[in-house]
């Protein structure tokens, strides 16, 4: 029995390297010439046509040749397959048990090894990191850190337009609001859909006048208030 080949292994072939009877020896001919055997008989079953039944039955052997674990509860090839588990089992090298004194000697390791952090160890180096400088000792190490030219005041200002001179305000009393003229005409002429184009046009300068009417009364109405207030 040899230890399987990482080149049989790849190939899910590592059943014939465990009942192999060549000497563990790595590189050996008898290896190499199996190795090229084995890669030119998978590549042909890879190309076979897939409804060939005879090679339909080889690629099942494969499968289970390269994962036995997963199929040792085959009625037929079963048997065959736990014992490829239990040859490659025993290559394997079983570890020591773990021992109380072991579990100490971890605990122990872990405990002494320090746990560095670079922010932290920075941040305990600074000598103002329990109290704040004092206003006269903040202002002396601006001065020594940064130089008049090297502060750039306008990136403060990026944020809004400063104008160069005095903007004068608007004067917005002539805005009236929306064109009554025009709402008036468009809600008339969606209504009278069908209705006489002269007709529409005598309800629409009615319409305006009243409209005229109730802005002239409500500006009455303000001046009045205004006067109140002013004798008041």
């Amino acid at each position: 029995m040899s230890m399987p080949r990482r080149a049989m292994k790849n190939m899910g072939l590592q059943a014939c390297c465990l009942r192999c009877d060549e000497p563990d020896d790595a590189g050996s001919i008898r290896c190499k010439t199996c190795i090229g055997h084995h890669e030119s008989m998978r590549d042909r079953i890879a190309k076979a046509p897939p409804d060939d039944a005879f090679y339909q039955f080889a690629k099942e052997l494969l499968t289970m040749a390269a994962a036995p674990h997963r199929f040792d509860n085959d009625p037929v090839h079963g048997r065959t397959l736990e014992e490829q588990q239990i040859l490659a089992s025993k290559l394997v090298t079983k570890p020591s048990p773990i021992t109380e004194e072991d579990i100490v000697e971890t605990f122990q390791q872990q405990r002494s090894t320090k746990k560095s952090n670079l922010l932290q160890e920075v941040a305990n180096k600074n000598q103002w990191k329990n109290s704040p400088p004092k206003p006269d000792a903040a202002r002396h190490i601006g001065e020594e850190a940064w130089r008049d030219e090297d502060l750039d005041n306008s990136e403060y200002h990026t944020g809004r337009t400063i104008p160069s001179q005095n903007i004068p305000s608007v004067d917005r009393s002539d805005r009236v609001g929306e064109d009554k003229k025009m709402v008036a005409r468009a809600d008339i002429q969606a209504k009278g859909k069908g209705v006489d184009q002269e007709l529409l046009d005598i309800i629409e300068a009615e319409e305006i006048h009243q409209q005229r009417q109730k802005k002239e009364d409500w500006k009455s109405t303000l001046s009045d208030v205004d006067n109140l207030l002013n004798d008041d």
